[in-house]
């Protein structure tokens, strides 16, 4: 009999960044249970007596099969007990029972994959098994289901479990399972009859921070140090990227490092993946497979709940008018798109919100456009090659213009990847960070929207510190203390770097050397890098750079652990006083160089000669010193063309510009 013909599939799914964990113990095959009666009594009392929660495929190994081997050991010793039942013979070892739950209400032959942390992503497709492990492609497993109809019903049962009408009528859905993971179901008519489409995606089980993502070679440090500067200036970011590129993980990475203690709200589709550190967290999900319009109508009432900032999840259809007007009132927003290019990203994102039924934007597309491009300031595009997920490009949006009577966005390019010869990345930066600023390598200016918000960094910086502070200090430490005692030290170091972010006090850092002393190798490790990073510091101070040695030692204070395991002889606060003193010489100089400058436009040399004369240049840094000697030769030179001074008196300036011009070219 011929199969019924199915509809092609339209399925969709994000990725994420997953982390690479310990080598697990993956569980043997063993002979399978060949009662389909015994199985049953299985299936009917595990059903019954653990959590539907435990049922979720990719529920930890770790937490499942303990209560497993609870519950049958329990049923088998009750009929041992009474004398009768069909489960007294069952063997009760830990490998027999294990793989009944496996066989009986498990995912079968799939289930030691779902268990193996590595594995990113399982699909099963009738019998088959297809497998996905971090930093590969998909490959068949050997193992197969005896036959389809069992893959088919384990979801059946699963989504009734979870109140999810996954029917002939709604034959395809995603199931809200724990744990961040992402379950699609494709049931008959799209599938053809006995048979399912299931695609099992693994979740992150901890909250990633920016430095997680950079940890895993998404991008070099010097790109790094501008998503940090950017997340600083708490700008709007767009991330767009294929599917399983790691959107997902890029947005929750920027929402774990916002400053300060925000209001975050996240709206998510039907799925929980976003993760969040910050205690003020609004997690909302919506079902927009049961209600037409629901992310959009969650997106406009966040316009009421005053969130520090908002991050929806994915970004597809008309919802996107109503996103929009989040950033346009002021809210700081992250959110994903499927877009192969940052240029694409912001033109999809116009059409999306464009759509007929979009909030506000419906039909108009250039004023969506134009909207866009001045209030989200950050583009960021992923792209996914042999497994490996990396950062390809960063732009900034600086408005738009009119080129041939169609409107286009302003794009700067930041950042990009380009592929070497080798099938290696090499990236490219059209600026630098030098301390709460961009530094371009060209006459590219700062867009004026994201000025304004650097701007603000510095004045955040100014602000005095009040009680309410210290109160909170303390508080951290305590909890973060209490975190430490029960050997939770990644706990207790997220809660202090957060307090570290808003003020730098050694309580935090005496706190944070406490949590880090309980992994000794953690310990080393950072000890190691803080050595380093104190070795490039020092580098810059003996040369005088006072802005490089600035930002060197920024980069170690912004890392509280870095900071606090390790401290230099003197404690890092002598080198950072050995900074504000070379910055605040150079800060003097400059005044008395502008001075002299005026005396001498005034024609008054021998002021100018004197005004100089208290600065030394071997305390300056060398751009400065430099303009300091060129002001004084000028001076002297003024003088001896007027017979006050003989040309020897020029013979040291010159010298010591030329060792200050040796110096600056000396690598």
């Amino acid at each position: 009999m011929a199969l019924p013909t199915h509809r092609p599939l339209l399925v969709i799914e994000d990725g994420g960044l997953a982390a690479l964990t310990p080598e697990p113990t993956r569980l043997q095959p063993a002979e399978p249970a060949s009662d389909p009666g015994i199985l049953q009594l299985v299936r009917e009392a595990l059903r019954d007596r653990i959590s539907a929660e435990l049922l979720d495929p990719v529920a930890p190994a770790a937490t499942r099969n303990p209560e497993v081997l609870r519950v049958l050991r329990a049923e088998i010793g009750a009929q041992l007990e009474r004398g009768y039942g069909p489960l007294r013979d069952l063997p009760t070892d830990e490998r027999s029972l294990l793989r009944l739950f496996q066989d009986a209400l498990g995912w079968g032959a799939a289930q030691p994959y779902l268990d193996d942390e590595r594995v990113q992503e399982v699909k099963i497709i009738g019998d088959l098994i297809m497998v996905q492990e971090e930093g590969g492609e998909f490959t068949v497993a050997p193992e197969r289901f005896p036959n389809a109809q069992e893959a088919l019903d384990r979801a059946l049962l699963l989504a009734a479990r979870l109140n999810v009408p996954l029917d002939r009528s709604r034959p395809q859905d995603t199931l809200p399972l724990a744990h961040g993971t992402r379950m699609h179901v494709t049931i008959p008519p799209c599938t053809p009859e006995g048979t399912a489409l299931i695609c099992i995606r693994r979740g992150r089980r901890h909250a990633w921070s920016l430095d997680d993502v950079l940890r895993r070679d998404a991008c070099p440090p010097e790109v790094g140090e501008l998503l940090r500067l950017l997340v600083r200036a708490r700008c709007s970011f767009l991330i767009a990227g294929e599917t399983g590129s790691g959107k997902t993980a890029l947005l929750e990475a920027i929402v774990n490092s916002w400053p300060g203690e925000p209001h975050v709200i996240t709206i998510e589709d039907n799925t929980l993946e976003i993760n969040v550190r910050h205690r003020a967290w609004t997690r909302e999900l919506v079902q927009t497979a049961v209600e037409r319009g629901a992310f959009g109508r969650a997106a406009r009432e966040v316009l009421r709940q005053t969130p520090s900032l908002v991050a929806p999840g994915e970004t597809r259809a008309e919802e996107a008018g109503a996103i929009l007007a989040v950033a346009v009132s002021g809210h700081a927003l992250v959110t994903t798109i499927h877009a192969r290019s940052a240029a694409r990203a912001v033109q999809r994102f116009a059409d999306c919100a464009a759509m007929p039924g979009a909030y506000i934007y419906a039909g108009r597309r250039d004023n969506a456009l134009e909207d866009l491009c001045d209030n989200v300031h950050v583009v960021i595009h992923l792209e996914k090659t042999g497994g490996r997920r990396y950062i390809s490009e960063v732009v900034l949006l600086d408005g738009t213009e009119t080129s041939s009577e169609r409107m286009r966005p302003r794009v700067l390019r930041l950042a990009w990847a380009e592929p070497g010869p080798d099938a290696s990345l090499h990236w490219r930066t059209a600026a630098r960070v030098q301390g709460d600023t961009l530094v371009w390598d060209g006459p590219t200016r700062t867009p004026e929207a994201l000025q304004r918000r650097l701007g603000l960094l510095h004045l955040q910086a100014q602000a005095p510190t009040t009680t309410t502070g210290r109160i909170a200090i303390e508080t951290t430490v305590a909890r973060a203390d209490t975190a430490t005692r029960a050997g939770a030290g990644a706990q207790a170091l997220a809660m202090l770097e957060r307090a570290w972010r808003n003020r730098r006090d050694e309580r935090l850092v005496a706190a944070a050397r406490r949590a880090i002393a309980i992994d000794r190798d953690l310990a080393l490790r950072l000890a190691d890098q803080a050595r380093q990073a104190e070795a490039e510091l020092r580098q810059a101070l003996d040369a005088r750079h006072w802005p490089e040695a600035r930002a060197a030692y920024e980069r170690i204070a912004g890392d509280l652990p870095t900071f606090a395991a390790y401290a230099p002889p003197g404690g890092w606060a002598a080198l950072d006083a050995l900074i504000a003193t070379g910055e605040a010489s150079d800060r003097q100089a400059i005044e008395l160089i502008r001075q002299a400058r005026a005396a001498l436009a005034q024609d008054r040399p021998r002021d100018a000669a004197d005004i100089l004369a208290p600065l030394d240049q071997a305390h300056l840094s060398a751009p400065v010193a430099l303009v300091m000697l060129r002001t004084r030769r000028e001076a002297l030179a003024t003088l001896h063309t007027a017979g006050e001074i003989g040309l020897s008196a020029l013979a040291p300036v010159d010298a010591a510009i030329e060792a200050v011009e040796q110096q600056r070219t000396t690598p």
